[in-house]
């Protein structure tokens, strides 16, 4: 199976997450309803991006160890073509089914997925915020793949699809699709699952088809308006503090004295079951992301020109050397903890290494383009993008220095 069909999907997702921005903007602006907070995008696109880099240096060793297993424990000879694609289709997204459930109902567990939960808004960048963590968790299930029988390269083109069909699920400018409702899971089906409310909790956790649900019990359908979050709501929080939350409130056990037995019950136990010595306890106090207001836009565009560097780091990294992979996974990193990290006290700090990784930044598509390493056109691109980013860097600090 040839790779073509990954770069394919690549394409028709971005331009299935332009369409829906673009729609989500003119929502809010149509009908003045607040579906974005800028604190929380910035967060949102910020932890995807760290697992797209996480798993850019991992996805060939798992596709080495997928060839192994099937090779050696596959129980299956599974069909190629087309038909393995559709099977595969099915498998995994039975497989997710449970993967998801039991994120849902083992404490964890949840503590990796409830940063995706966390934000109290939905659009289409929630779709983006998921824990690194989350990549070890899933691997795990997705060995049963190769057990059964699928190639590595079937299994990849799958995991693809379906995670970008996922990735779609998360925006509110798609109402009920009626029939379809009965078949595929929808934006509306996800909403629900992203619900808070009594009714929505622990509900619809199918990833394309909506049958597991339907036959396991757990489908609830959009009947009332959705409040998103968790149970006990955190605010924007900074994305270490995203990432570490769940784990905090899996150590509280430890910090109120419990040990042994009871630290180990809470540890595998439904995050909704909350022992006597816990009531109460539970919510934490976190670190909360606040860019100053006449920073936001500066800070948000900041992401999303890291976010661009990703996209092209996704499709033109395979060939690279490690080194240049490296150097460009610590330049997006470096932007993204420059967009996280509160500076309130220390601007002449964050003026001095935001303009240095703004130079460059710049100088590393320059170089890139150069090599043949992207196509020259991205390379200009990317460095016209910088150039205007720059300025808009010299307006901040001289209106800093006024």
């Amino acid at each position: 199976m040839k790779f073509d069909l990954y770069s394919l999907f690549m394409y028709a997702g971005f331009l299935g997450i332009l369409s829906i921005l673009l729609a989500e903007i003119w929502m809010q602006r149509k009908r003045k309803i607040a579906l974005y907070n800028v604190a929380d995008t910035i967060t949102n696109v910020s932890c995807g991006m760290s697992d797209r880099l996480f798993s850019l240096f991992f996805d060939g060793a798992q596709y080495v160890i997928w060839t192994a297993i099937g090779s050696r424990f596959g129980i299956f000879t599974m069909p190629g073509g087309w038909m393995g694609v559709i099977l595969c289709l099915l498998i995994t997204d039975f497989v997710w089914y449970w993967y998801h459930r039991l994120g849902h109902e083992v404490r964890f567990l949840w503590a990796v997925h409830s940063l995706h939960h966390q934000s109290e808004n939905y659009n289409i960048s929630v779709g983006f915020r998921i824990s690194i963590f989350q990549y070890i968790v899933r691997t795990c299930f997705w060995i049963a793949l190769p057990i059964l029988g699928f190639s590595a390269d079937v299994i990849v083109l799958v995991l693809v699809g379906h995670a970008l069909y996922q990735l779609l699920l998360h925006t509110q400018v798609v109402p009920k699709l009626g029939f379809i409702e009965k078949i595929l899971v929808t934006p509306s089906t996800h909403r629900v699952h992203h619900g808070v409310n009594d009714i929505y909790l622990d509900k619809n956790y199918g990833g394309m088809f909506v049958i597991w649900d339907r036959l396991f019990g757990t489908y609830e359908p959009e009947t009332e308006v959705v409040k998103y979050g968790i149970t006990d709501q955190t605010g924007n929080m900074t994305i270490l503090e995203a990432h570490t939350y769940g784990f905090k409130q899996l150590m509280l056990p430890l910090k109120l004295g419990q040990r042994g037995k009871e630290a180990m019950a809470f540890f595998f136990s439904k995050p909704k079951d909350v022992p006597d010595y816990l009531v109460g306890h539970t919510k934490i106090s976190a670190k909360q992301f606040q860019p100053m207001d006449d920073q936001k836009n500066y800070v948000l565009s900041q992401v999303v020109l890291c976010a661009l560097g990703l996209f092209y780091m996704i499709f033109w990294s395979r060939g690279w050397d490690m080194s240049i992979k490296t150097t460009s996974a610590i330049f997006i990193c470096w932007g993204i903890l420059s967009a996280s990290i509160q500076w309130r006290n220390y601007w002449g700090l964050y003026f001095f290494q935001e303009g240095l990784r703004i130079f460059l930044w710049g100088f590393l598509f320059y170089t890139l383009g150069k090599a043949g390493d992207i196509p020259i056109f991205s390379s200009y691109l990317m460095i016209g993008l910088t150039l205007l980013f720059g300025l808009l860097y010299i307006g901040k600090l001289k209106n800093q220095l006024q």
